[in-house]
């Protein structure tokens, strides 16, 4: 339950996300496995899976929802073989050339052959509510993960003015700054970055177990490169690179904050409760100590 990755979003309007409303509405759009002809399913699913039926769960003001999402594995090299197998028959058979149109008609029928014995492969994705802060928090590694995800609430609840939380300050230049000076206080720099030449956005250094703070990677930046990923610990608690994008990969949570989790509750509901409540205790932190460093508070629009 731990999220690996932040992609933060914020609500640009008060909207209804009560555990009444969200129960109601969830339930409507539950998940349901890929019948044959189905490529892919999209559906909510309860946080604490087969111990609870609940859709939500919230622990100290902040609720939790999960989507599962099913998709048919179809290997494009299979399908082009398979189509390229039918169009060389057709073609001797009926001794003419099979043209663009009737190629992809072709390429349909296979694929509409192969759906019903195809193996599949699922994945959740979790997120949660903040009202107190306007936050929706999703843990997805992508951009393109993340905006599914909304697309299929938006869809659920009839509306969902959310934006990227953005902050003051330019990222890349503030992380720039960070990596060239020092960082503030609370952030320590780990071992990883990314740097880019503004002029030439092919022209990217990754660096891994790395010191940063090298002479290699001063004359990187002293040559004009810009940091777009950057490794940071925070206050000996989370490890995570912050994108220019700022989004949050990879967390780690240190030991010692999972072991603040740690009860004695003898049965799954309670852990995952405790263990929600200690995670979203810390990022809650995280979030706005990251936001005042980065010039203050998220852009208003």
């Amino acid at each position: 339950m731990w999220f690996k990755n932040l992609r933060i979003y914020r609500l640009t309007k008060e909207i209804d996300t009560s555990n009444e409303l969200l129960e109601s509405k969830l339930a409507e759009q539950l998940y349901r496995p890929c019948n044959n002809l189905e490529f892919s399913r999209y559906g909510w699913v309860p946080p604490l899976g087969k111990h609870s039926e609940l859709y939500t769960h919230t622990s100290n003001g902040y609720t939790m929802i999960c989507a599962r999402k099913q998709e048919k594995i179809l290997p494009p090299a299979a399908i082009n073989e398979m189509v390229e197998e039918k169009i060389h028959e057709l073609e001797d058979k009926q001794d003419r050339r099979i043209y663009r149109k009737e190629k992809r008609n072709i390429k349909d029928d296979v694929i509409h052959t192969l759906l019903p014995r195809a193996l599949t492969r699922s994945f959740q994705t979790y997120a949660y509510f903040a009202p107190e802060k306007n936050l929706l928090v999703i843990d997805a590694a992508s951009a393109t993960k993340a905006e599914e995800f909304l697309d299929y609430l938006r869809f659920t609840l009839g509306e969902l003015p959310v934006i990227p939380l953005t902050c003051h300050g330019d990222p890349s230049e503030i992380m720039t700054h960070w990596l060239k000076q020092r960082l503030p206080k609370g952030f320590e720099l780990d071992n990883e970055c990314e740097l880019r030449n503004p002029l030439e956005s092919n022209n990217i250094i990754r660096c891994k177990n790395q010191d940063l703070e090298s002479d290699e990677i001063m004359t990187h930046l002293k040559a004009g490169k810009r940091v777009i990923q950057l490794a940071i610990l925070w206050k000996h608690a989370i490890h995570f690179v912050l994108g220019e994008d700022f989004s949050l990969k990879r967390l780690q949570f240190e030991g010692s904050i999972q072991e603040e989790a740690v009860t004695d509750a003898d049965d799954f509901a309670s852990q995952f409760d405790q263990d929600f409540a200690v995670m979203t205790f810390q990022l809650d932190s995280l979030i706005e100590e990251l936001l005042e460093a980065f010039d203050g508070k998220a852009k208003e629009s």
